[in-house]
């Protein structure tokens, strides 16, 4: 499971920490599949760039240019007056437009919660802590490919996730502090990591280095995210890192 101990450790902040608790909740509760380590990788960074790291939950309306052509889009099925605003993007990864709403609706009512509400007729509860991040779970469910996230292939879910690679560098930074914190190391620390991956140690984490931890990961699946403490001082991180380190000895170095 995830808990919002493990996100302040990411984020390095605990100024939403109450929105993260929201957030672990709702992915607990119903995507338990999502909290393996190398999944949590993927899914995170991408939440902590759209949201900047749990800072907004709806979209900033001025209303910009761009807004105001929310108004009379039938794609988006913004076919009420008002609807533009009304149907503004809302939750961590954000949902917009009417039709999108109702699409969210209905996946929630047929998939996770029967009884949750309508969230057509009351859009703002996607940015009230009780519901916080069930539009993650829904677009994450249904337009991310599962076979992208269990490669750890971050630039093809970027692209799911934007529609092209905007704030692709963000992305990548937070995956490598998500991913070094759910293997038990500090959330900068890439040249422990490093180390104990037997890879050049240049505190730079590129390809080889992302791609060892995303199998550092994969071979923790199954331990519980909520075990994986981030303080260098606490006992079960020098166990974590002891768990990583048998993986990596036996493995021999994994690039």
């Amino acid at each position: 499971m995830l808990t919002a101990k493990t996100l302040v450790a990411i984020t390095g902040s605990t100024k939403y920490e109450d929105r993260m608790a929201s957030f672990a909740e709702r992915l607990n509760t119903y995507a338990p599949s999502q909290t393996a380590p190398h999944r949590l990788a993927q899914l995170l960074p991408q939440v902590l760039h759209e949201s900047m790291a749990f800072r907004y939950v709806r979209e900033i309306w001025g209303p910009t240019s761009a807004q105001l052509r929310y108004e009379g889009r039938a794609d988006l099925g913004n076919v009420r007056a008002g609807d533009g605003k009304r149907f503004m993007g809302r939750d961590l990864i954000q949902c917009t437009g009417r039709s999108n709403y109702r699409s969210l609706t209905d996946w929630v009512h047929a998939n996770l919660d029967p009884d949750a509400p309508d969230f057509e007729e009351n859009p703002e509860l996607l940015e009230q802590p009780e519901w916080l991040g069930i539009a993650v779970i829904w677009y994450w469910t249904t337009r991310v490919r599962a076979s992208y996230v269990d490669a750890g292939n971050i630039e093809m879910i970027t692209r799911q996730i934007n529609g092209g690679l905007n704030g692709y560098t963000d992305r990548l930074e937070w995956f490598d502090k998500t991913a070094l914190v759910l293997l038990g190391y500090g959330r900068d620390h890439v040249r422990a990591f490093q180390s104990a991956a037997g890879i050049a140690v240049d505190g730079v984490s590129g390809p080889k280095t992302r791609a060892a931890m995303h199998e550092a990961l994969v071979a923790l699946d199954g331990a519980p995210a909520a075990d994986l403490m981030p303080d260098p001082s606490d006992d079960d991180t020098d166990a974590l890192r002891a768990l990583v380190g048998a993986f990596i000895a036996d493995a021999g170095p994994l690039l």
